[in-house]
């Protein structure tokens, strides 16, 4: 994974555009989103832990989770869960200037053990996951990172390498 963290920084942008958004934007955003995080959190306790009420309400057409596997769809309510606990830790560094560089490790870690999870229920993982990210990655910015590449994407190469 060392090679990873090393070999993606590749192809990551190096910049930032912080006249492209404004920060009441980003902080409304990031609201919302870690208002969505609480609320699957809530929905995810009841799911997978059985806290709190049943509710009652109607069918929705053409969606159910009742037949998917339960293991995937726990992992994904975790890692979005978490997601919307990093935001909470970007809101909070937004006030005081600084990321709480502890709570942002826990935070990651709670993020890894729900990828590990997704990971044991797709028959993968993190070192297969990580390095068919980077090969994609590689396709799509051969030599770093460009602005123009980011947006310009072979979806069917990336696709080919994905299912390799």
């Amino acid at each position: 994974m060392e090679k990873y963290i090393v070999d993606s920084a590749r192809t990551a942008s190096n910049t930032y555009f912080t006249d492209k958004v404004t920060d009441e934007e980003v902080k409304e955003t990031f609201e919302d989103f870690a208002k969505t995080g609480e609320i699957l959190d809530n929905q995810k306790r009841r799911l997978f832990y059985g806290n709190g009420d049943t509710l009652e309400g109607g069918e929705v057409e053409d969606f159910s989770i009742s037949n998917l596997n339960g293991n995937i769809v726990h992992a994904i309510y975790g890692i979005c869960t978490e997601a919307g606990e990093m935001s909470e830790a970007f809101l909070k560094a937004a006030k005081s200037g600084q990321f709480d560089e502890v709570n942002l490790k826990e935070e990651a870690g709670d993020l890894m053990w729900y990828l590990a999870m997704l990971f044991r229920e797709l028959g993968t993982d993190f070192t297969e996951v990580a390095f068919t990210n980077l090969n994609k990655l590689k396709a799509r910015f051969p030599d770093k990172f460009t602005q123009e590449k980011a947006y310009d994407r072979d979806l069917d190469t990336e696709r080919e390498i994905l299912e390799r």
